[in-house]
This record gives C-alpha cells, sequence and structure tokens, in this order.
C-alpha cells in the first residue's frame, strides 16, 4: 500500500462562503436523538429553543482564522465588563478615613511592613503611575501591532477584563480591610492625605494587581498567537518587569506595604491566567481524512 501523500499537510480553511455557514459558531448545541414517536413539531420547537439559546460571538474579523485569540460573546463579556467596572468605582466613594487618623502607631505592624512605615515620596507614587499606564499601552500597542487593529481590540477585551477582575478583587479585599496606608504610620505626608478617605485602602494593591493582571493575560494572547516562539516569554518578560517596577513603586512611594504589593502581584498573576482561560480560541483544530490525504485543518468559528 502506497504511503499517503500530505502525511503533514495542515490544510487552513479560511470559512468563507458556504464553508463560513459550516462552521458558524457557536454551532448549534447537540440534541439528544428524539424518539422515534417523537411528533416533528415537538423536534423543531426543541431546535429552535436551542437556537436561540446560543451565545452571540463577538469576532471583528473573519477574514483570518488565526485572529484573535480569544472568542468573545456578548451575553458573558458585556456583564463582566459591566460588573468589573461596578466593583472598581467602589474604592472611590469611600469616605470614611482612617481608624487612627491623622497618624498610627508603627507598633502593631508586622516586622517586614515596619521597616516601610512613613514613607511619603510624591516621586515615586507618580512613578507607578507611569508604570502602571506603560504596560497598559505596552499590552494593547504589542497586540495591535501583532494582529491587526480589530482582532486586537478584540483580545483587548480579555485583558481588559482581566485587569477589571484584579481591580474588582483588590476593591473588596481593601474595603473590608480597611488597613492605613504606610504614610499614616508618620508625619511627612499632608494632614490632608492622611485624613483622606483614601488613607485606608493599603491592602492590597490595585496597581499591582492590574498591572501583573495585564502582563500576564497578555502573556497568554501572545501564546496562543505564536505557540511555537518565544514571543509570549518575551512579552511576559517585559510586562512582568514593568508590573514588578510599578508594585515597587508603590512602596517606595509610601501608598503600600511590602505584604500590599506582594498580595497584589498574586492575585494579579492568578487573575490574568483566569480569565483568558476561561475564553476558548476561535480557532477549532479538527481531523482531516480523505482520498489520499492526512493531516489537520483550522477551522475558524465566526
Amino acid at each position: 500500500m502506497n504511503r499517503p501523500s500530505n502525511v503533514s499537510v495542515i490544510a487552513l480553511m479560511a470559512c468563507l462562503g458556504a464553508t463560513h455557514a459550516a462552521h458558524a459558531a457557536p454551532s448549534a448545541p447537540d440534541l439528544a436523538t428524539p424518539a422515534p414517536t417523537a411528533p416533528s413539531a415537538a423536534v423543531d420547537q426543541a431546535k429552535e429553543v436551542a437556537k436561540k439559546a446560543q451565545l452571540t460571538p463577538l469576532v471583528p474579523s473573519p477574514k483570518n482564522p488565526l485572529r484573535p485569540a480569544f472568542q468573545l460573546y456578548a451575553e458573558i463579556d458585556l456583564p463582566i465588563v459591566g460588573i468589573g467596572l461596578a466593583y472598581a468605582g467602589a474604592r472611590y466613594v469611600r469616605a470614611q478615613k482612617a481608624y487612627c487618623a491623622p497618624q498610627c502607631d508603627p507598633s502593631g505592624l508586622n516586622a517586614l511592613d515596619r521597616t516601610t512605615a512613613g514613607y511619603w515620596y510624591p516621586g515615586w507614587q507618580r512613578a507607578s503611575d507611569v508604570g502602571f499606564y506603560a504596560v497598559a499601552l505596552g499590552a494593547g500597542a504589542f497586540l495591535v501591532a501583532d494582529e491587526g487593529l480589530l482582532p486586537a481590540l478584540n483580545d483587548s477585551v480579555v485583558i481588559a477584563e482581566s485587569a477589571l477582575a484584579a481591580i474588582a478583587v483588590a476593591s473588596m479585599m481593601t474595603l473590608a480591610t480597611s488597613r492605613p496606608r504606610p504614610y499614616l504610620y508618620g508625619d511627612t505626608a499632608p494632614l490632608s492625605a492622611r485624613n483622606s478617605g483614601d488613607a485606608n485602602l493599603s491592602y492590597l494593591s490595585s496597581h499591582a494587581s492590574t498591572s501583573f493582571a495585564i502582563a500576564t493575560s497578555t502573556f497568554i494572547a501572545a501564546r496562543r498567537l505564536h505557540p511555537n516562539t518565544g514571543t509570549a516569554w518575551i512579552a511576559m518578560a517585559v510586562g512582568g518587569s514593568v508590573a514588578a517596577f510599578v508594585a515597587s513603586a508603590r512602596v517606595l512611594g509610601g501608598m503600600h506595604f511590602i505584604t500590599d504589593a506582594v498580595g497584589g502581584a498574586l492575585v494579579g498573576t492568578s487573575v490574568g491566567v483566569l480569565v483568558p482561560s476561561l475564553h476558548r480560541s476561535p480557532v477549532a483544530l479538527v481531523p482531516v481524512a480523505g482520498g489520499e490525504q492526512r493531516g489537520l485543518a483550522l477551522a475558524g468559528r465566526f
């Protein structure tokens, strides 16, 4: 028997025209095989219900089945963004000042955090803001340069969801713990800052959690877009370094203790893996067998 030709061929299916209809996504859910005596009207009604229950995909450009990295659905991603925005805004309506304002006693702090008690350096605070915007804008610029505008916008939604989820977790923890910021353990900071509602939002660092969430979710996207190259690790090295700078600058600026920054990094990294992993790829890998051709085909779901 002759060896089949094209054994290692990878057929790239663009899913246009009739093929587009055959691979419409999300595909209709599988229904249990109707009983032979089932009325045809009931079967048709069940199929119609299943069709109505399908999610609405948000894929901006079906021309390239290898882009974007994530599949978005209106019924899932839009509510997630809305909830994330609501949670993120919770910290900005806090008006109650810290219980020990305008100055706290550092003797109650653990030994590690006591080393930064009383810090207040506005220059480092501004540097942390610059680093935060750099990691966010850098992630967007990387996706646009790699994928083009529309696929990058699609994947940026997942990056933004990771960031919002990190902010949401950080906001819930800061509001629950009401830990005074480091600058309250000294008298260097202005009295207005020490008496503000923001002064008791130390644990954990939202700057750190959001920066690490963006860096990690961008790494997940790059790994899907370039599975067999080192691009993802380069993106993680750059993004992770900037995120680490942001976390460190928040400590040096007196806005967070070391444990706040470490906790933010852990939460951000975890969320940055979790949120993208909940989104499947818009590309399906299916086997191809026919005639003398063997291999795999990539089918985009649009």
